[in-house]
């Protein structure tokens, strides 16, 4: 088992190696996941009626280049009771949540319900290589399914030819 420690506004450590997380990141992290779940029990009847569904106005895919974190949500559309999912890394996020918190008022204010945050990791992605790599974890959300994150960029169609692999190792 791993040994962890940490104290508030520090690097979270596990087995004295520094993580990029803090106390500080992780309540947050709860809070966000809280506050979903709290929006998640409400019905759909208490939406506005005057959003207009348009499926296609927050892509599936949000990938900026070079190596970050990146969420995983799923969500069901206003016009659909099919969830759909987000793969989301965001350049310059100092944690996960910071990547949820850019995609989660997007989808809020678009009427999307049932929103959650099914865990996180990193992407690289090298433009001249043209490949895509899906890894690693998130502390404050727990490991994003990969192979399902792969899937949801392979069938963006974004990334047509491009090598677009996952694994479960690293940070």
């Amino acid at each position: 088992m791993a040994k962890t420690e940490q104290t508030e506004n520090q690097p979270h450590t596990v087995d004295g190696a520094n993580c990029t997380t803090n106390s500080h990141d992780l309540a947050e992290a709860a809070k966000l996941q809280a506050r979903l779940s709290q929006q998640n029990s409400s019905t759909r009847q208490n939406q506005p009626d005057q959003i207009i569904a348009n499926d296609d106005i927050i892509p599936t895919v949000f990938i900026d280049e070079g190596a970050h974190k990146y969420v995983l949500v799923s969500a069901i559309p206003p016009s659909s009771s099919q969830q759909q999912h987000f793969v989301y890394s965001k350049y310059g996020a100092p944690y996960h949540r910071n990547v949820a918190e850019f995609l989660v008022p997007q989808l809020e204010s678009n009427g999307y319900s049932d929103m959650r945050i099914l865990g996180g990791g990193r992407i690289y992605r090298d433009d001249e290589e043209r490949k895509i790599k899906i890894f690693g974890y998130s502390y404050g959300f727990g490991r994003a399914p990969h192979e399902l994150s792969t899937g949801v960029v392979v069938k963006s169609g974004k990334f047509d030819g491009w090598d677009i692999t996952w694994s479960n190792d690293g940070y």
